[in-house]
């Protein structure tokens, strides 16, 4: 049977929507029994994966059925449809197909646009929509698909799905790729920069409800939602190039906060803080609204002029405004890291005792606590053994810094194991 959108769509076209009052079914009892058993006899079908024999009665229970009998005929006809798509080769029917698919999606979102349990139901079928899109089409699709994304995300937000979210990142950058105007280029980067930020606190609000739930697939979904995420904004966001972007952004919309929010976030995450840009923007935003991460910024910065008084005290302001934040570990690290070059030993420790407490292979914490003690062996002078066995403690941490550590940090600890072993045999 020769397939055409207008064959296919004329069965769902000819019934006026229903109307409220209206049995969905049908306007007389006899439309309404055959309605219901042609549902009948095509989802019984379908539930044996004969798509084939489903996908015939589907299209009978379509003359049959009113536009608004049941949303799942759409749905279904998708799926039917995606089928027979992969057993054809003739580009004809493959066109007539596809037309016809999102002309499905199309018929959806205009019959059910909200239902009892999604208000937002339109929103989530133009993500189906997209995903289908972006699956047939590839990057030649991605602009399309793309634009289709941000709509459903925009009007969904948090309650996006994971693979929406991952998916609109990913089409994003390939339509940014595929622009020949360098100005639209820079603009889409630069959208994509500030996005990323939004996005990820979607899924990580999306890996919280899962955790709370107990919900292991959902925490999978977001897991990978957030790698592949990271991995696009990895390939886009060098310095180099986040910067002058940033920067144009802010000055095109110096009064916009929420904006220089964003683009403290991601200097911070990408540490990107030897630029002209990034200490302007963390004290106006101090200013404004204090927050970790300008807290961070600014310590960060008074730390590079030694000047570590200060430093500590807004890198300790930054853990205390963190609380549980994802930034948590490297606030404690960094304030460490001061407290140790002031020679606050004890603070330092219990800084790197806190970052164990989470996450108990951190090397850094291991080297920071032997750099604490290390720092403070000479008040353990008690005129026999007491300085040589706080060198020998030190020993002990740097060794575990050594086999938890990236080959950096494994050579930063080795050369400290080394001059301190120099004290005590140690290493």
């Amino acid at each position: 049977m020769k397939l055409t959108t207008h064959i296919l769509l004329a069965c769902l076209l000819a019934t006026p929507l229903f109307s409220i009052g209206q049995d969905r079914y049908g306007d007389t009892e006899e439309q309404q029994i055959l309605c219901k058993e042609a549902i009948s006899v095509y989802v019984s079908y379908k539930k044996q994966k004969n798509y084939d024999e489903a996908f015939i009665q589907w299209k009978k229970a379509c003359d049959v059925c009113p536009p608004a009998a049941r949303e799942g005929m759409y749905s279904d006809g998708v799926r039917f449809l995606k089928d027979q798509l992969k057993k054809t080769e003739d580009p004809a029917r493959i066109q007539s197909i596809q037309d016809s698919i999102f002309l499905l999606y199309d018929q959806r979102m205009e019959i059910f646009p909200a239902t009892s349990k999604k208000p937002n139901n339109a929103c989530i079928i133009l993500a189906y929509k997209a995903t289908d899109y972006y699956r047939l089409f590839k990057k030649e699709g991605a602009a399309e698909a793309n634009a289709m994304f941000k709509e459903s995300i925009d009007c969904l937000g948090a309650a996006s799905s994971p693979a929406t979210l991952s998916t609109y990142y990913v089409t994003s950058f390939y339509a940014m790729k595929a622009m020949e105007d360098d100005a639209q280029a820079k603009a889409k980067l630069g959208e994509m920069l500030t996005e990323y930020l939004v996005l990820s606190d979607y899924v990580e609000a999306g890996i919280a409800a899962a955790n709370a739930e107990g919900d292991a697939d959902a925490i999978e979904d977001f897991g990978k939602a957030k790698g592949n995420l990271d991995e696009v904004f990895i390939a886009i966001a060098q310095c180099e190039d986040m910067v002058p972007v940033l920067a144009e952004k802010v000055a095109a919309d110096s009064a916009n906060f929420e904006l220089k929010q964003k683009v403290l976030r991601l200097l911070n995450q990408k540490d990107c803080t030897d630029n002209d840009l990034y200490l302007p923007v963390a004290v106006e935003v101090h200013k404004a609204a204090p927050g970790h991460p300008s807290a961070y910024a600014i310590g960060n910065e008074q730390a590079k002029i030694e000047n570590f008084t200060e430093a500590l005290a807004y890198m300790e302001e930054a853990v205390e405004l963190c609380g549980e934040c994802a930034e948590r570990e490297s606030y404690l690290l960094k304030a460490g890291k001061i407290a140790s070059f002031l020679g606050k030993s004890s603070t330092a420790r219990s800084y790197a005792q806190k970052v164990l407490a989470n996450n108990s292979e951190s090397a850094e914490a291991y080297m920071l606590i032997g750099d604490a003690i290390a720092g403070g062996a000479k008040s353990c002078d008690d005129g026999s053994l007491g300085t040589r066995l706080a060198y020998l403690r030190a020993c002990d941490y740097y060794n575990m810094a050594i086999s938890r550590g990236d080959e950096e940090l494994k050579a930063t600890a080795q050369k400290k194991l080394n001059a301190n072993s120099k004290q005590f045999q140690c290493g």
